[in-house]
């Protein structure tokens, strides 16, 4: 997959969901939700809520260097959105110990974001349609009128 997001998502989205959950390490208060079913799966859910400074010290405290490295591009895309100090994450992990949903959500300056990915499939074929010109736009033009707003 590519890994650039012209920053329209944060690449740890786009990139693999073993980087969202590790963001997870940095909150002092992860909790057990509850089961739910989500697209047909029966999961647990868990809530976390974490700081920018809890992310730092989670980063800091990574076992190895590929979690290091993960952890650091999580907190730095998480920066570049303008996250403000308090982020509010949920995951949803199906009976194969797979992340199935992801949500995130924090203030980002005066905007909400509230950003949640459903991971339908593992390891099956992806078929991309692209949309009709007209409902498109150049990142360049919106990056300069701000994405969340």
């Amino acid at each position: 997959m590519d890994n650039n997001s012209y920053g329209v998502l944060p690449r740890t989205l786009e990139s693999s969901p073993v980087v969202q959950s590790t963001l997870l390490t940095g909150s002092k208060d992860v909790r057990l939700v509850g089961t739910e079913t989500v697209d047909g799966a029966r999961t647990t859910h868990y809530r976390g809520t974490v700081t920018l400074d809890g992310l730092r010290a989670a980063r800091d405290e990574a076992p190895d260097a590929a979690t290091r490295e993960r952890r650091i591009e999580g907190l730095d895309q998480l920066m570049g959105l303008g996250v403000s100090d308090t982020l509010t994450m949920d995951l949803w992990v199906d009976g194969d110990d797979r992340a199935k949903q992801f949500r995130w959500k924090a203030g980002t300056g005066g905007e909400a974001l509230d950003l949640t990915v459903t991971f339908l499939d593992v390891d099956g074929p992806v078929t991309v349609e692209a949309p009709p010109a007209e409902d498109t736009a150049d990142v360049m033009d919106v990056g300069q009128e701000g994405l969340l707003g």
